[in-house]
């Protein structure tokens, strides 16, 4: 039996909500999976929260709740944090890990990129930033699936990218190093010039998983390349076998 029929409990890239899966959940729903986008605190319906990394997992784990066990969690660039901090603290329900975009770039450009963000929101405003953003960063074609992501972004408050954004860049203080003990992916957008390939790697090797490419893709595969990102992320779950029972 393969896990492909395990609940997919899905957490959304930086300035995402939960609506920025559309494109990809009637890929990923095939067959009548059972799928759970949710908002971070501070995105979407959430609007109004304020974002922590604890409360980003709070959430979280009041979504997994409320599917059937084992949950297939997979998340996307802040997303990504957050299933990480997920599976780290609380492994009992997660069958397996997939890391979107991720992990972040370090060094100096990633150091100024939180007061550069802030200075931007503050000459630009939030909807010529998110504008600003997606033209940079998404390379889908299809408007709808840009539209998708300004929108979030630019409903999203200013305090909550800065926090949020600070959180991702820094992931390892919130996260463990060293093997999952749970099957994981760290899936990369071939034409991500956000994540480099090495470091996709690295991370996959240093939490005891594997690495694949979705290709076409860049920095939110989901976006970019829904039907591609879950033929990924299939064969990914069909590899996989049920644990047997004790």
């Amino acid at each position: 039996m393969t896990t492909r029929a395990n609940p997919l409990l899905l957490l959304h890239t930086w300035g995402g909500d939960a609506a920025t899966w559309e494109p990809a959940l009637r890929h990923l729903g095939a067959g009548g999976r059972h799928l759970k986008a949710l908002d971070l605190p501070g995105h979407g319906a959430r609007a109004a929260e304020p974002f922590t990394v604890d409360g980003a997992v709070s959430t979280a784990l009041s979504a997994d709740a409320d599917v059937l066990h084992p949950v297939d969690v997979v998340g996307s660039g802040l997303g990504a944090l957050v299933a990480l901090a997920l599976a780290q603290r609380h492994p009992d329900g997660v069958r397996s890990l997939t890391l979107v975009g991720f992990p972040p770039a370090g060094g100096a450009e990633a150091a100024r990129r939180p007061a550069d963000t802030r200075a931007a929101l503050n000459r630009d405003g939030a909807a010529l930033f998110a504008r600003n953003y997606v033209d940079s960063t998404l390379l889908s074609a299809d408007p709808a699936h840009r539209d998708l992501l300004r929108r979030s972004m630019a409903g999203t408050r200013p305090e909550v990218l800065i926090d949020s954004l600070r959180a991702t860049l820094g992931w390892t203080a919130h996260t463990r190093p060293g093997p999952l003990g749970l099957p994981c992916q760290v899936l990369r957008g071939a034409r991500d010039h956000r994540v480099p390939g090495a470091a996709a790697d690295a991370l996959a090797e240093r939490l005891g998983g594997g690495s694949a490419v979705v290709p076409g893709a860049g920095h939110v595969a989901y976006l970019d390349e829904p039907e591609a990102f879950a033929t990924a992320l299939a064969a990914f779950h069909d590899g996989l076998r049920t644990a047997p029972a004790d």
